[in-house]
């Protein structure tokens, strides 16, 4: 998306608050708290497109290690 100049940050926004709701059923834990701080940290920086892409592939792959 964004290396398309279409609108990511609403996406981003979207997985953030969804991601906030799940506190309870992850109760903090260590991979719960790398994926709220990593989507923080894209939300609240500028941050290069390479850069970008490697933090979203980390993110899938924590989503993926988690959901299993």
């Amino acid at each position: 998306m964004r290396e398309n100049k279409e609108n990511w940050r609403d996406h981003l926004i979207s997985l953030h608050l969804e991601i906030v709701g799940l506190s309870e059923i992850y109760n903090n834990s260590p991979a719960y708290i790398s994926l709220l701080s990593k989507i923080e940290g894209l939300l609240n920086t500028e941050t290069e497109f390479m850069l970008y892409r490697k933090i979203v592939f980390e993110l899938i792959s924590l989503l993926k290690g988690t959901v299993q």
